[in-house]
């Protein structure tokens, strides 16, 4: 640590540009995955994890802050790679909020690369709490995927520059160093260059930043200055590179309590009195759903083994406070409203208990309380997740799979509607294998909606209806591709045929409206298998989405599912059209879309057995 302390105070007094980056272990790894996606078309994921300035305030518009100047960096050092962007930022939160949100927002469908920025919102927490939560987030990023790489930024604030006249870093952004150096994590200070122009004259800060924290156009530029050396190490250096496993576990905590167990736990698990409403539409996109309340005295309950236990809710102008209670001790104020939010709704997380015994059990309950705050409009507790830093127990999870679903399923409205009488139309094989016996080796092909068909284990039901026939499904599918990919350059080979299904399920949301590629995948997979093949019309996917935004209950003439059900009727094809059953049940379920989801396109754990069970009714004995 004290080395790279002496470089910081160095470059604070002028000394070589490339001295406000510590590389230390480098980001081989994801550099090198951006390269191989050059040809293999991958796509490769980079995670920005930050607060407000990741998030991109200040700048006039989107695509000038420091993450939208980031990524189109990336596809230019790397023309032609499929490289996705998932911006984790949350404003005004810093590394505390962010060891809860690791597994769900910075890990969300895996990163070769996560950048996290949390110092400025960081200052001011005391060091063991900054420690312990940038370990957590460390951990928690490696446990689940030991090849991804991290890469430390440290923005500035105005109240920064006294520090850096005096020639010491920030304290927050020391006690990020210190994280960084036991796990040999690259860093990158973008605020000391900023700093040292302000410093000699050549800049005021109010040009960078009007408010005194988020750049403007300029001052996002100058943090792209300061991120060039990383840019081009990244290039002409660690793309080359051999990958490189991270072995975090053998490199000793500094904290005595890392946040390795911190979760965002779903509401919904805990036990709720009347009054409470789950599965309603959030007035923010930050969370998919939301429960409220209003109700003084509604109480919702939970348990958990662990250290620390917390909200994170959205309050507004009509929001109201919480009481709780921990272990059966004395109801306490939690005053969740304050005057920011008379204004506005915005996310907000707050802590109820630290510093608690993590091996034993711990007993919470909420209630609204009763008091309107002074200012507010209201008592309304908008709950978007309880943050356990420990064990929780999902009330579903099951050892055996379909017990697991059922009990999930058992939560939900059921889904009801008479199948149509030619549903076994062009399945005859697959009908006879399901009432006779033997094998039925289903494929499944498509793009992450057909995985998330995958994802109910739907076939887990039909072979419970036929108990003699035994079941198999394979998911053959790539996101966001449909049969005009597919049926190019022999895809159906490797795709389809290499597993020798007995019935081929098509389906997604990717597919363009386009059914004669639907129509020439069937044919050259027929060229060479007698397989059956299901077509599917579209589930999911966003709100604006045609088969949503003008959806009707049957398919209207010379749409995408009539025509798809024609080619289906000319190629002796079997047809479901789960686009209407499907949506008529979301609107009808007394729940948003967002119940339902686990982002903006794609199904969550209800979702999928909305599908699930949908297949399961139409093909019933």
């Amino acid at each position: 640590m004290r080395k790279a302390f002496i470089v910081w105070v160095m470059f604070a007094f002028g000394v070589h540009a490339q001295e406000h980056i510590a590389w230390r272990g480098g980001c081989p790894n994801a550099f090198a995955k951006f390269k191989k996606s050059q040809e293999t078309k991958e796509y490769t994921k980079i995670t920005f994890f930050g607060g407000s300035i990741t998030e991109g305030a200040g700048a006039s518009k989107p695509d000038l802050c420091y993450r939208s100047l980031a990524m189109r960096r990336f596809r230019e050092d790397f023309p032609g790679a499929t490289l996705a962007e998932n911006n984790s930022a949350l404003g005004g939160t810093g590394s505390w909020l962010g060891a809860f949100r690791t597994v769900g927002d910075a890990m969300y469908g895996g990163a070769a690369l996560v950048i996290v920025e949390f110092a400025v919102n960081d200052g001011g927490q005391p060091e063991a709490e900054t420690v312990a939560s940038m370990e957590g987030i460390v951990r928690q990023i490696w446990a689940r995927d030991n090849a991804a790489d991290i890469v430390f930024l440290y923005t500035i604030a105005k109240n920064h520059l006294d520090d850096y006249k005096e020639g010491r870093l920030p304290l927050a952004v020391r006690y990020h160093e210190k994280v960084a150096e036991q796990y040999g994590i690259p860093s990158v200070n973008m605020g000391v260059c900023v700093a040292k122009k302000v410093l000699a004259g050549d800049l005021a800060f109010e040009a960078f930043a009007a408010d005194g924290v988020h750049p403007t156009d300029a001052g996002y530029a100058l943090y792209m200055e300061a991120l060039e050396p990383f840019f081009k190490k990244g290039r002409d250096e660690w793309a080359g590179m051999a990958p490189a496993r991270h072995e975090w576990s053998k490199v000793a905590p500094l904290s005595p309590a890392p946040m390795v167990k911190a979760t965002c736990m779903p509401y919904e698990w805990a036990k709720a009195d009347d009054g409470w409403t789950f599965g309603q539409q959030s007035p923010d996109k930050r969370f998919m759903h939301i429960a409220t309340c209003d109700t003084p005295g509604a109480e919702l309950s939970f348990t958990f083994k662990g250290s620390q236990v917390g909200v994170f809710t959205l309050i507004g102008p009509d929001s109201g406070n919480i009481e709780y209670t921990l272990d059966g001790g004395d109801w306490q104020l939690l005053n969740d409203f304050d005057s920011y939010c008379v204004n506005y709704t915005r996310p907000h997380a707050r802590p109820l208990a630290k510093g608690l015994d993590p091996t034993q059990e711990h007993a919470v309950k909420l209630r609204v309380a009763e008091a309107i705050p002074e200012q507010s409009k209201g008592r309304m507790v908008r709950l978007g997740f309880l943050l356990v830093d420990g064990d929780v127990v999902n009330p579903y999870a099951r050892a055996d799979k379909l017990e697991q679903i059922d009990a999930l399923y058992a939560s939900m409205k059921p889904i009801e509607f008479t199948p149509q009488e030619d549903r076994w139309r062009g399945l005859g094989k697959t009908r006879q294998r399901l009432n006779d016996g033997g094998d039925l080796k289903i494929v499944m092909l498509g793009d992450s909606i057909i995985g998330d068909t995958h994802s109910s284990h739907f076939w887990l039901t039909w072979q419970r209806m036929y108990p003699t026939c035994k079941i198999t499904a394979q998911l053959s599918n790539r996101g966001s591709t449909g049969c005009k990919w597919y049926k190019e350059e022999n895809r159906v080979e490797p795709y389809v045929l290499q597993y020798n299904p007995d019935l081929l399920i098509i389906g997604g949301i990717s597919q363009g409206d386009d059914t004669e590629a639907i129509r020439e995948v069937i044919h050259q997979v027929r060229a060479k298998s007698e397989t059956d093949i299901l077509l599917l019309t579209q589930v999911f996917g966003a709100v604006g989405d045609r088969h949503i935004s003008k959806w009707t209950y049957d398919p209207e003439p010379d749409t995408y599912r009539a025509r798809l059900r024609q080619v289906a009727e000319e190629e002796k094809c079997g047809y479901f059209d789960m686009t209407g059953i499907w949506w008529k049940y979301i609107q009808d379920s007394g729940r948003c879309y967002g119940w339902f989801m686990r982002d903006y396109v794609h199904a969550n754990e209800r979702g999928f057995q909305t599908i699930g069970r949908m297949l399961e009714t139409n093909f019933k004995p």
